[in-house]
């Protein structure tokens, strides 16, 4: 392989790369794009486990209604979510499936969604402050 056909592989890797980032933030503009990557690769990976075990952590905005909340992140996800910092944050340890996320990512009062994989583990609580990916997407540029 030439070093020009090297670079334009490389410039191809940057474009697809953005491009995909570009439809994260389109489809789940309120999630972690990371949580995205992470859950799609997972599924990618082993098909048979269609729905990876993560602890999901979502911030809403001040003054929202706790049971109405708790009730829609039940039905987006089966789990009924842990409640902390006066009912803006809620963490759920749960089968994540993309469409769980989307649904998550639809209610119009949350702001952010961020996550991490638990496997067998169990959730060790909240781990996120609300906007933690958008500040270390922004360092990154």
């Amino acid at each position: 392989m030439t070093e020009s056909d090297q670079s334009t592989e490389l410039n191809e890797l940057k474009v697809q790369t953005r491009t995909l980032q570009e439809t994260y933030q389109r489809v789940f503009p309120k999630t972690d794009p990371a949580l995205v990557y992470d859950l799609i690769s997972r599924l990618q990976r082993n098909p048979q486990d269609d729905s990876p075990v993560y602890t999901v952590e979502v911030f809403t905005k001040e003054g929202t209604n706790i049971e109405k909340s708790r009730d829609l992140i039940l039905e987006a996800t089966g789990t009924a979510p842990a409640v902390y910092d006066n009912g803006t944050h809620y963490v759920i340890t749960h089968n994540l499936t993309l469409k769980g996320l989307k649904n998550l990512n639809d209610i119009d009062y949350v702001l952010d969604i961020m996550g991490d994989y638990t496997g067998r583990s169990a959730s060790i609580g909240p781990q996120h402050a609300m906007g933690d990916w958008k500040k270390n997407r922004d360092d990154d540029y």
